[in-house]
């Protein structure tokens, strides 16, 4: 990352929104573009937490997304905030999906492992254990569902370390993702950072320790304490 990207503006990354294109003019409130990253982001809310992001999180040396969509907020977040390395997991079937490919080479990290695969899969799990307890920040955008994100939940805080970031998005804007959103609340082992609740909701969660790993059980079926 350039020296000249290292601190811009709030407006520079609203601006920088923009220009990247979102996946639905009518619904995102900025243009398509067909060489763009279909970004599914509302672009005050989005660069609210990239500039928090820019100017408050120091990078990461591994980072783990569940659900990239296109792979645009991927791209997008590593253009201004440094992450060494990045574990990719995405069932791979998303409508924008298809332009991963284009999108992949561009990102300024070390993709070191990327799983096309459901990431409620044993199987997937099973290939992630190498990286459990090393993941320093983490984006889960990927099931939507109650149980779904639970148990991407659960996968993450195998990953991750101690005073690992955590990031949700649509906290506010889906039912069931406002309903982990309050089950968080109620952790011992995460505590809210940031809230940023324009419309979507992007909310960013730090684990403080991890009282009990997840069993079988909190895997299988979402449930159980997080």
């Amino acid at each position: 990352m350039s020296s000249a990207l290292s601190m811009p503006t709030y407006d520079q990354v609203i601006n920088a929104i923009r220009s990247a294109g979102s996946s639905n003019e009518h619904y995102f409130g900025f243009p398509e573009r067909s060489d763009g990253l279909y970004l599914q982001q509302d672009p005050e809310e989005y660069a609210s937490f990239v500039h928090f992001m820019i100017n408050q999180v120091k990078p990461a040396k591994l980072s783990l997304e569940i659900g990239i969509a296109s792979g645009g907020q991927t791209k997008f977040l590593r253009d201004y905030w440094r992450a060494e390395k990045t574990i990719i997991v995405d069932i791979g079937q998303h409508e924008k999906f298809p332009h991963w490919q284009r999108i992949r080479p561009m990102v300024n990290t070390d993709i070191v492992c990327e799983i096309i695969d459901d990431s409620h899969s044993p199987s997937v799990r099973e290939r992630l254990k190498p990286y459990f307890g090393k993941v320093d920040f983490a984006f889960i955008d990927g099931d939507h569902s109650y149980r779904g994100l639970r148990q991407d939940i659960f996968l993450a805080k195998d990953l991750m370390m101690p005073g690992a970031l955590m990031v949700l998005h649509d906290t506010a804007a889906v039912y069931d993702c406002k309903r982990v959103f309050d089950d968080l609340t109620r952790s011992k082992d995460f505590v809210l950072v940031r809230n940023f609740q324009q419309r979507f909701g992007i909310s960013v969660w730090k684990l403080l320790q991890v009282r009990r790993p997840p069993n079988a059980f909190n895997r299988w079926s979402g449930l159980g304490r997080l």
